[in-house]
């Protein structure tokens, strides 16, 4: 039996669209067909391809005969993504928690640690990469496959336009006193075994420290 085919666009799609999540392509970076050719190694076809595919995500936007270019949000933009991150995110939780190995609980528990650490210390890239972690795992563990995909797949728009760095900006001090409350709850109730409490604590952490209407003008 022969392994499923992979197709030149889907691999060209998945190296611009890491570049674009990583960083490689700044926020409203204009994106030229030929030095990108020249980058992929490919022809114009599969590249056009893996960018209207890119367009649909939400990470490029393009003009016909005009340009194309890497999506540059507004600050409002990124607010709501992250909001409908949280209740994403919150679902995960909420499905996969209780089903989780005593291996992996002990896994969560240790990232909601480090998460509560990295808010401390105001580490965005801390904050991200342990939220990341403990929502890969509660939605392995949920057996929804369909729930996988749309974490996966369909959220890398929304991903790409939580930007932390700017985020950060936008956070005052009683933002970071609801992020690190957050924190806290989602500790106390994952010592609890409270699989809607913590819920309500991820979403809180995404929905409770600042309003898309506050920046709107930033």
């Amino acid at each position: 039996m022969t392994g499923k085919r992979v197709l030149l666009r889907d691999v060209v799609r998945d190296q611009l669209r890491d570049a674009i999540l990583d960083g490689t392509f700044q926020a409203g970076e204009v994106l030229h067909d030929a030095e990108l050719m020249e980058w992929l190694g490919v022809s114009r076809t599969p590249l056009r391809e893996a960018i209207n595919d890119l367009a649909r995500m939400g990470l490029i936007e393009m003009e016909p005969n005009r340009y194309t270019r890497v999506v540059n949000p507004k600050p409002s933009e990124m607010v709501m993504a992250f909001h409908t991150l949280g209740v994403l995110h919150g679902g995960a939780v909420a499905l996969g928690l209780l089903r989780l190995s005593p291996e992996r609980r002990r896994e969560v528990d240790d990232l909601a640690t480090l998460w509560m650490a990295a808010v401390r210390k105001r580490d965005m890239s801390g904050i991200r990469d342990s939220f990341n972690a403990i929502f890969a795992i509660c939605a392995e563990g949920s057996g929804n496959a369909i729930y996988r995909t749309l974490l996966g797949e369909e959220t890398y728009g929304l991903r790409y336009l939580t930007i932390m760095g700017v985020l950060a900006r936008l956070i005052d001090d009683r933002g970071w006193t609801e992020l690190e409350s957050a924190a806290g709850q989602l500790l106390r109730a994952l010592a609890a075994d409270d699989a809607e409490a913590a819920r309500v604590a991820v979403e809180r952490a995404h929905l409770g420290w600042i309003t898309p209407d506050e920046h709107d003008a930033r």
